[in-house]
């Protein structure tokens, strides 16, 4: 018998009439999301808030973007936060080029960003994107309300949205012009609260199970694609899984993908409500920017957890 072919994401429908807190609607979407979340640290969502016109539009500018000169990319620099303005040249990564706007609705990142970039202005991606990064706010804003109230812990969700810091990154992989898979990004898990992810038409996102297997995310304009990162493992007391993924490119087509990352500023600590006989603490509070530059060190590369090496107890 041939090995058994990996499992599809979870596909969950955010569409729904009545998504209401309370409503049945909500209540039978809430158990799907926390059930992915447990299973596979990550699902397919169907949000008809991003339309396929809106998707198809944003990868427009994306493309523009990432189409300027080299030398007006490079003027686009964040130093507080690894991974945030332009990267480029990565070691072993030589087909993978980003573009990281950090607080992309509260601090003005998008317009900021279009000043650099097209001094005479461009308001059609500077409206494009903030529309864009709204929607993906609303939605990571539902499924966090979600998970806070399924784990009994609702209490606390006004002041973790107060503590969020948003970013959103877009990301061009060169095609490898060859049919043999090339990575276009290492496996690894995001350091951050939790990712929505959504992609051009160009294959290469695989998500990796707890059995081991890794899954295949096919690209549409109609679904993204949400992940639990490290961050939000360690609020929810290895509650919810933080799967592994990985980009793996073949053939000669650029492939281009946007994502929505939250992430808690300051001091991250699981509720003390998510702690118990069954469920002993796993990590110690820790920060999201200490644990992305611990990442980067040899010694958080090694991990096979890098948050359990950086704040396990």
């Amino acid at each position: 018998m041939g090995a058994l072919s990996p499992p599809k994401l979870p596909l969950i429908d955010f569409c729904k009439n009545d998504m209401k807190p309370g409503s049945a609607d909500w209540d039978s979407v809430q158990r799907e999301v926390v059930k992915a979340l447990e299973e596979y640290g990550c699902f397919e969502a169907r949000y008809d808030k991003i339309s396929v016109e809106l998707h198809s539009e944003v990868f427009r500018q994306v493309e523009d973007l990432f189409n300027l000169p080299a030398k007006t990319k490079r003027l686009f620099v964040d130093p507080r936060k690894p991974y945030d303005g332009y990267i480029t040249n990565l070691p072993n990564l030589s087909l993978y080029e980003a573009i990281g706007i950090s607080g992309m609705l509260d601090s003005g990142g998008i317009q900021k960003l279009a000043n650099l970039m097209w001094p005479q202005g461009n308001p059609k991606f500077c409206e494009t994107l903030t529309s864009y990064a709204m929607r993906l706010s609303e939605l990571e804003s539902l499924i966090t309300r979600m998970v806070f109230q399924s784990l009994g812990v609702e209490k606390y969700l006004d002041s973790h949205t107060k503590s969020l810091n948003h970013s959103i990154r877009a990301m061009r992989y060169k095609s490898p012009m060859t049919q043999e898979p090339q990575v276009g990004v290492s496996s690894h898990c995001d350091k951050n609260f939790l990712t929505i992810l959504q992609q051009n038409h160009v294959n290469g996102l695989e998500v990796q199970t707890k059995d081991g297997r890794w899954s295949p995310v096919a690209p549409s304009a109609s679904t993204l694609v949400v992940m639990v990162g490290e961050s939000l493992l360690g609020w929810s007391n290895g509650r919810l899984h933080c799967p592994r993924h990985q980009v793996m490119m073949s053939g000669n087509e650029t492939r281009y993908s946007i994502g929505s990352f939250s992430a808690i500023r300051g001091v991250i600590e699981c509720p003390r409500e998510l702690v118990d006989k069954q469920h002993p603490l796993l990590f110690k509070p820790f920060d999201e920017v200490g644990l992305l530059r611990f990442s980067l060190t040899e010694q958080g590369h090694e991990a096979e957890s890098t948050l359990k090496a950086y704040c396990g107890v």
